[in-house]
């Protein structure tokens, strides 16, 4: 066990003993000096403090932008950050995305350009530059004095950036030094960070009341908005068998650690309607730390990963020291913010089945913005058509009641039916008998009851007439 966080900040070797383990990143680099880092919504939601977060691979690393007010200051761990302080172009002479943004005059008033430039440097690195990848980049980053023109401009310039000399050795150099989990304390809290299941499970059952964290886009504002602060974090980024993906004939099965931009490349190419409503979870900076595990424990009623999991049939493993077992997604939460998990309990993984032949899917979200909102409704269906009759038929939502739901009413309504207007009238009036919405400042509970039944009609619309349909309307 080591009771000292080692990471590498711009190229310099930074060894942390005494600083609080419920503290931001943010917060932290701040008060080192590294004041490019702003603070702006404190929620992920700006891209002011974007970093860039390098994860040890074989031969480098693997880097990610990342909201660092967002960011557990141990999760610093064995990884390489960068700010923009630490880019650099040869002979230390301006890094190019540096000199893109200052001779494009994509800088503006230079609040939000740190982040900026450092959305764009991960970009570079993936060469993630058309057009998607592009929109994709830059969505979470908010730029205040509307200079997005330029900004784009430079980025479809940006050409893309091969490794560093360094990275490999750097890379194995940290893999070395963090060989063994990490058992931090300071100021009377503490953070364990295990490497394996088993380790991880027998923490939980000693400490139940610690709080299991992820990725942290949830968990983070309860501390940097309602000022909690828990004396005991169980840290599930590093447990192995939580950060795989596994895909075979017939499914694939999905870590329950493993962060939402790697979720994406691994379910558009089996789900590719899935992805779409994935793809607006936050931005690539909370997709690149969110999980399904922190999604799901939770228990929103408006997390947006539940009702497609709920639509598809997924299943969900859970682990204790006492064993494991396996439920159905739609089990899972049983009330407003709880689950059926035990105190001692961990969610390890989520098992998603591939489409059978004629299978179709659809997943919808509304929210007041395209990108970077909290649902106000989501949906999701899967149904087979033959010979004019749904012969099976799945559907969920969420943001309808105090938990994302199975629609058992509506699903009565439409197997063995023809799939016809006359039967969408009727089975949207046995919809109303499995929704109670709640009024709130996103949308009223009369509003979301209309919205839950327009959802069904777009399906019926997608599938009947999908040439008369040429452009879906979140694309615009």
């Amino acid at each position: 066990m080591r009771n000292i966080i080692i990471t590498n900040i711009n190229g310099r070797d930074v060894r942390i003993a005494d600083a609080p383990p419920d503290q931001m990143a943010l917060s932290w680099l701040r008060a080192e000096g590294f004041i490019s880092v702003k603070e702006g919504c404190g929620e992920g939601d700006c891209g002011a403090c974007t970093v860039v977060l390098g994860v040890p691979r074989k031969g480098g690393f693997e880097w990610r932008e990342v909201a660092s007010c967002l960011l557990f200051l141990p999760m610093l761990d064995g990884r390489a950050l960068l700010t923009v302080e630490g880019l650099k172009g040869k002979d230390g002479a301006p890094h190019p995305v540096q000199r893109a943004m200052s001779e494009g005059f994509g800088t503006q008033c230079g609040f939000c350009s740190p982040g900026i430039t450092m959305s764009l440097y991960a970009m570079g690195r993936r060469g993630a530059t058309d057009e998607d990848g592009i929109f994709d980049g830059l969505a979470g980053n908010l730029c205040r004095c509307t200079g997005y023109r330029p900004i784009l401009d430079i980025a479809h310039g940006l050409p893309a950036l091969d490794a560093e000399s360094w990275e490999a050795d750097l890379a194995a150099r940290l893999d070395a030094a963090t060989a063994l989990p990490l058992s931090y304390s300071a100021g009377g809290r503490s953070y364990y960070a295990p490497t394996s299941l088993n380790d991880a499970v027998v923490y939980r059952a000693a400490h139940p009341q610690a709080w299991l964290v992820a990725g942290g886009t949830d968990l983070g504002l309860a501390i940097t908005k309602r000022h909690q602060h828990p004396e005991t974090v169980l840290s599930l980024a590093r447990v192995n068998e939580l950060t795989t993906i596994t895909e075979e004939d017939g499914g694939v099965t999905i870590g329950a650690a493993v962060p939402y931009a790697k979720i994406l490349c691994a379910l558009r190419r089996r789900h590719p309607e899935f992805a779409r409503l994935l793809r607006r979870i936050g931005a690539s900076q909370v997709r690149n730390q969110g999980t399904f595990g922190g999604n799901l424990g939770t228990a929103s009623p408006i997390g947006d990963s539940l009702p497609g999991l709920i639509a598809l049939d997924a299943s969900l493993l859970i682990a204790s020291s006492r064993g494991q077992r396996r439920i159905a997604a739609e089990d899972l939460v049983t009330g407003y913010r709880t689950t059926q998990l035990a105190p001692d309990e961990v969610l390890v993984s989520v098992h998603i089945p591939d489409l059978a032949d004629g299978q179709v899917f659809r997943a919808y979200k509304v929210a007041k913005r395209r990108d970077q909102d909290i649902s106000t409704v989501s949906a999701a269906y899967s149904l087979r058509i033959e010979d004019g009759r749904i012969s099976a038929m799945r559907a969920a939502y969420g943001g309808v009641a105090d938990r994302p739901l199975r629609a058992r009413h509506l699903e009565n309504a439409l197997l063995a039916q023809p799939w016809t207007t006359a039967t969408l009238a009727l089975a949207q009036k046995d919809l109303a008998r499995d929704i109670a919405p709640r009024d709130d400042f996103r949308g009223s509970a009369d509003y979301r009851r209309k919205v839950a039944a327009n959802l069904i009609a777009r399906l019926w619309h997608e599938t009947t007439e999908p040439t008369e349909i040429p452009v879906s309307l979140d694309s615009l």
